[in-house]
């Protein structure tokens, strides 16, 4: 069983180039770098963000030597698998540089409402390469983190881990499914039942060549993940995101096409996926307590984050033009992660440029940037970040020190 998914379009974009000043770099050059480590070379990404009920803000982030840096020695040079899949990096702009463990994942937190920030501290450093951390924060105050490892050759793995002390310590990681290869930052949300609902994906058709989404449940705050159901269609499912609607039903979003994907009892089963027909990356699902569903994304074809905007909790969606949503920032690469504050408004984190190119690499950047959602679900509000150019009354942009390459979304698939 589908359901009907439509498209309106409806109001206009922010006007100008306001989000170049209302945006903050909050690890860049010059600007916050992790701790050096051999194989570092200024790529940071894939960043997730969270507020805890406490007050403090936490960014996550990955770090390496390109947009993607698993593990790089001489001794993995002589196996031929992995030698071939490294000169197909190369041949897209990837550097040779030793990095024996991969990149890591890192933190920063801010306990000012985003006015102030830690230096980055290593969260996860396996000898895997650990991509797109996120934290959540559980009912009972305990933390639990989501993340991608990868090796070479076209090794991906889905992994989770837990902390009771408010991540001054972690659990060991636990794998989150056989097969799983990973997801995008935020796959993972706590239902108001406790329950902890995690979408990742993956193989688990073998009747089909390509990936498909498995939603994972944990009634043990995380500690075990069960697969509870399987999404499949007749193309690649990319990057889910879930949200939970005020009436309890679930919503579940994917790469390329924006397919959606219905739950009404708690993630165990869904309706068929229903593309939406707006090509995007790495989507996020939030609810916003004015009861507008907002899907914030990479733009597939222009690059840069947008969103599109739903008043019905998924199955009517608006953006300012046919099958595109209303432009966040048009001037970067697209991977983001949104939360929300407490006025109601919407704090988004995204990445400066995909880091394919070696300078683009050497050269990227997070941004932080906040804004606000029309009541009517028909257009957003470009807001100051906290410690932003036009928030400390800056008329210039002094951060913008790179050039955008948003055209290198098109290698997503490649790499």
């Amino acid at each position: 069983m589908s359901t009907q998914i439509t498209f309106q379009t409806v109001g206009d974009d922010p006007q100008g180039n306001r989000h170049r000043l209302c945006r903050r770099m909050l690890v860049g050059p010059w600007c916050n770098q992790p701790e050096q480590y051999e194989g570092y070379n200024g790529f940071v990404g894939w960043a997730g963000t969270t507020r805890l009920r406490s007050g403090r803000w936490i960014v996550t982030f990955s770090s390496g030597y390109w947009h993607g840096s698993p593990p790089w020695t001489d001794d993995i040079r002589r196996d031929e698998a992995c030698r071939k899949e490294f000169e197909h990096y190369q041949s897209l702009g990837c550097m040779d540089i030793r990095c024996p463990r991969g990149g890591r994942a890192h933190q920063i937190v801010s306990d000012d409402e985003g006015k102030t920030w830690s230096m980055p501290r290593t969260l996860i450093d396996t000898d895997m390469d650990d991509r797109h951390p996120t934290i959540l924060e559980l009912d009972d105050g305990s933390l639990l983190a989501t993340w991608m490892a990868q090796r070479l050759p076209r090794v991906s793995i889905a992994q989770a881990m837990r902390s009771e002390d408010g991540g001054r310590t972690w659990s060991e990681p636990v794998r989150v499914g056989e097969t799983m290869l990973g997801f995008g930052n935020g796959s993972a949300i706590q239902l108001r039942d406790g329950t902890v609902v995690l979408a990742a994906e993956g193989p688990l058709d073998p009747g089909l060549e390509h990936n498909v989404i498995g939603v994972f449940r944990s009634t043990d705050r995380g500690r075990t993940f069960g697969l509870a159901a399987v999404i499949a269609a007749d193309h690649e499912l990319n990057e889910p995101s879930v949200a939970e609607l005020p009436d309890g039903r679930l919503v579940l979003i994917a790469r390329q096409q924006g397919d959606l994907s219905f739950s009404d009892d708690g993630g165990c089963s869904w309706t068929a996926p229903v593309a939406l027909n707006v090509k995007m990356s790495d989507p996020h699902l939030l609810m916003l307590p004015n009861g507008v569903l907002a899907c914030f994304h990479g733009a597939w074809d222009k690059g840069g984050v947008a969103a599109i905007l739903s008043p019905d909790g998924g199955r009517t969606w608006r953006g300012p033009q046919e099958r595109f949503g209303y432009w966040v920032d048009p001037s970067i690469y697209g991977y983001c992660h949104p939360m929300l504050l407490p006025d109601g408004t919407v704090y988004v984190v995204y990445q400066h440029n995909g880091g394919v190119k070696a300078h683009d690499a050497r050269t990227q950047a997070v941004w932080g940037l906040r804004l606000c959602v029309s009541d009517r679900a028909d257009g957003i509000e470009i807001l100051p970040a906290p410690g932003s150019p036009a928030e400390r009354g800056i008329a210039i942009d002094p951060t913008a020190v790179v050039e955008s390459r948003a055209s290198e979304l098109e290698l997503g698939d490649q790499v």
